[in-house]
């Protein structure tokens, strides 16, 4: 046996959010540790023997190489006796792209990054399904209409994408750039002058294999990623013996989602196609109103995988029956053949007559149909809230504002897509010009002009950045509120180090400590400031689509006279606004171009919360990292719990195990000791296993957000009631009980300790706010003096401060003392 397991408990550490390295990890340099096992997307690091060396204190004399120490202030990466260190680095699943070496990698990582991007509003879709009233452990029902909304909504999302790109690739590229048998787009030069000499039905089949050959990539991504990342089956094993009530993470199905997801993902994708075929039928339409049956049967496909999404009979994973299977083939089969064959008569047939007006505008007026239909279903998920809703966010509506916020997002990369590419090919006409109407060319009539990117475009940008103005006036109300939460601070701990440094420290340092809690505490208000960007983006959306698709509605509703003047000014806010959508939209391209492996996705933040859920909801999401990382740690504690025990002067004593889990390592920590569970040996590894938490968002964000995946009944926290964004300290009376929910089982750890400190503003308590009867939560020191001077910390470095070690230290102790040593 090597020396790095000679010690009878591992503590093992789970970075967050941030993906902080190892060596940072354990206090080290980068020198001082080395990979124990792993690859590039999941990996286990320790300090080398000599860091562990250098770092020992010598039990008698407390004194290292760099000399004698207060146990109170211990140096950094010091490990103590007894104890074997190591940390879990998953970072590389929710922040990877390709390495930027040489030209090709560039290239190479500024497509991954903007493939990224195009994903977040998927993620944040797909969390819907799981703000919804899922499954009771106890009641065992299940929530139909819950899961065919949430799914039906996230479809529209997918229908969206494909519109987007329809619209640029065929009506911008295909039609406007090629008029009267020449190329009016100047950007494209004399490359365009081949594409100028066709006809414009065969440049419509060509040009529409361009959004068809995106969705097959998105596909692709999504098909790799699970075979990847889902690899619970073979780390996990089958069912074990934890059988009766239970919560979802305990359940061994919630980590088994890679046939439902490739199901879903088949579905969507046959969607996406049979609405670009959707698109390409117009070019048959002889008017407005024409009907084909290439337009038909698309139509008919894309309510068939509606119907196919609402058949589903769970909201969480379930097993597949054959038919759920086979459906999906089949329906990616027929919308394929409903795309190729209007695709090959354009092609090949000479005797079309494509009207380009009404083919440019196929596709907005699709876009219209189906942003409407996403409008709808948010309504019904608003208007159907789930149960106990104080003690969800948004009363009950998570569902609701996550699907609006997928939804805004991404009508805004579409209409930017849109911006953008007209703005080039616009060559030296304003930006604000692309709104005018769509030009009327016909035959050798046709004559050059300005680019236009259809009706509802320009003014969903211009409502949205308004939309976004008034929810930053709201924010900014809730921002400057004068905040004052230091009544929840211990003032015990002052009184016993008033003699030390630490409380001189405190005092000098006192306005800087009042001044990042106030911050922190006007940064814990994400839930009511969500909602308000929520309300506002929906806001924006529904009035995009009435005016895109009522071009008189101010007219009508208004006096003529205050019309004309509503009019003329929100025709100069839009101008003004695409200008400034543009400015951004050339802003996200250079971050994507310029950025490095850190900026390598987006709202890192909202990303890494929304991609720890299984693609449920929306397939075509971001890899859900836990579907690898919750199965790779319970299998690190497993193998360490199963070697032999360490013998201590001719005395066994067992192996145990301290998850030391920062911010969202939090949540991979509960979900692993869930997903360890159902071991066929759990019996003899609970009482061998502790919690030591510290800067965690575990009961009021994902316990509001997600309640029966992590609410009180799953971590055995009091209840929490939403934050007061306009009390003075929003989370004073946030408790809701009196006491803990039961966890069904038991909670799969024999003792949890939490950190927390006013400072951070992403941490909270994880039981409750109140200290009567709260045995988990303990107060961290806000002063780091484990440097060459003192700092005030915030959401980092929990691991240099005193509470740290005494909390190491006593569950320790508290771990010997469950298996008798």
């Amino acid at each position: 046996m090597s020396t790095s397991q000679s010690e009878p408990v591992l503590e093992l550490r789970i970075h967050g959010v941030n993906n902080t390295p190892p060596h940072e990890m354990l206090d080290l340099p980068p020198g001082d540790v080395e990979l124990a096992f792993g690859d590039d997307l999941g990996s286990f690091w320790h300090p080398t023997p000599d860091a562990v060396d250098r770092g020992r204190i010598d039990r008698v004399h407390g004194e290292t190489s760099r000399g004698v120490v207060d146990p109170d202030e211990p140096p950094r990466g010091r490990v103590p006796h007894g104890i074997h260190r190591e940390t879990y680095s998953w970072g590389g699943m929710v922040r990877t792209a390709p390495p930027e070496s040489g030209l090709g990698g560039i290239v190479l990582a500024v497509l991954a990054r903007a493939a990224w991007t195009l994903l977040l509003p998927f993620s944040i879709a797909n969390a819907a399904i799981w703000a919804w009233q899922l499954p009771s452990p106890t009641a065992g029902r299940r929530i139909r209409l819950g899961a065919a909304v949430v799914r039906t909504a996230c479809l529209t999302l997918t229908l969206v994408l494909a519109l987007s790109l329809a619209s640029v690739a065929i009506d911008l590229f295909a039609l406007q750039c090629f008029r009267g048998g020449q190329t009016v787009c100047a950007p494209l030069g004399d490359a365009g002058a081949t594409f100028a000499a066709w006809k414009d039905e065969r440049r419509v089949a060509l040009f529409s294999l361009l959004p068809v050959l995106a969705l097959v990539a998105v596909f692709l991504v999504a098909r790799l990623s699970i075979l990847r990342y889902n690899v619970a089956g073979r780390i996990l094993g089958g069912a074990g013996t934890d059988h009766g009530e239970r919560p979802l993470l305990a359940e061994p199905r919630f980590w088994l989602t890679r046939t439902e997801t490739d199901r879903l993902a088949t579905l969507h994708l046959a969607a996406g196609i049979a609405t670009v075929a959707l698109v390409t039928s117009f070019a048959f339409a002889s008017d407005t109103t024409g009907v084909t049956p290439f337009l038909t049967g698309a139509s008919v496909l894309v309510v068939v995988v509606c119907a196919a999404l609402v058949a589903t009979t769970d909201s969480t994973p379930y097993e597949l029956t054959r038919a759920d299977r086979r459906i999906p083939g089949a329906l990616l089969a027929a919308a394929a053949v409903l795309y190729a064959a209007p695709a090959v008569v354009l092609g090949f047939h000479g005797d079309i007559r494509l009207e380009p007006r009404i083919m440019g505008q196929a596709s907005d007026r699709i876009l219209l149909v189906v942003v409407a239909a996403a409008l709808l279903l948010i309504v019904v998920a608003w208007a159907l809230p789930a149960r106990e809703r104080e003690r969800r966010a948004w009363r009950g509506r998570g569902a609701a504002v996550f699907l609006t916020l997928g939804l805004a997002i991404e009508l805004l990369l579409g209409s930017l897509l849109n911006v953008l590419a007209g703005d080039w090919l616009n060559g030296p006409a304003a930006a604000n010009r692309l709104d005018q109407p769509y030009p009327d060319c016909s035959g050798e009539d046709c004559l050059p002009g300005e680019m236009t990117i259809g009706p509802f475009s320009a003014p969903f940008l211009g409502l949205t950045l308004l939309a976004i103005a008034v929810a930053a006036v709201v924010v900014g109300a809730m921002m400057i509120r004068p905040r004052d939460v230091g009544a929840r601070a211990p003032h015990s701990a002052s009184a016993t180090d008033a003699a030390s440094a630490r409380a001189a420290l405190t005092e000098l340092l006192g306005r800087e400590i009042a001044q990042k809690r106030a911050l922190a505490a006007r940064l814990h208000l994400a839930e009511p400031m969500v909602g308000a960007l929520a309300v506002a983006f929906f806001a924006a959306t529904v009035l995009a689509v009435a005016l895109a698709a009522y071009p008189g509605l101010l007219g009508a509703v208004l006096p003529p006279g205050t019309a004309a003047a509503v009019a003329t000014a929100f025709a100069r806010w839009i101008d003004a606004s695409l200008i400034v959508w543009v400015v951004i939209g050339l802003a996200v391209t250079a971050g994507l171009v310029l950025g490095g492996r850190r900026s390598s996705r987006p709202l890192a933040l909202v990303w890494d919360l929304a991609c720890f859920l299984p693609r449920a909801g929306h397939p075509f999401g971001a890899p859900c990292y836990a579907e690898r990382a919750v199965p790779e740690v319970a299998r690190r504690v497993r193998w360490w719990l199963d070697l032999p025990p360490v013998d201590r002067d001719g005395t066994p004593e067992p192996r145990s195990v301290i998850l030391a889990a920062h911010s969202m390592g939090a949540v991979v920590a509960v979900a692993a000791l869930y997903a360890l569970r159902n071991d066929p040996a759990w019996a003899s590894y609970r009482d061998r296993i502790a919690l030591l938490t510290f800067g965690v968002q575990l009961r009021p964000f994902f316990g509001r957000f997600f309640p029966e995946v992590l609410g009180p009944g799953v971590i055995g926290a009091v209840p929490c009631g939403r934050p007061s964004p306009w009390a003075r300290d929003p989370w004073a009376r946030a408790d809701l009980g009196s006491t803990a929910s039961t966890v069904p089982g038991g909670f799969p750890a024999s003792a949890w300790v939490s950190l927390w400190r006013l400072t951070d503003y992403l941490g909270f308590p994880a039981r409750s706010i109140g200290s009567v009867g709260n045995d988990r939560d303990r107060y961290t020191e806000e002063i780091d003096l484990s440097g060459y001077v003192g700092v005030v910390d915030t959401h980092r470095w929990y691991s240099r401060t005193p509470a740290y070690h005494r909390a190491l230290d006593e569950l320790r102790q508290r771990l010997g003392a469950a298996s008798g040593r």
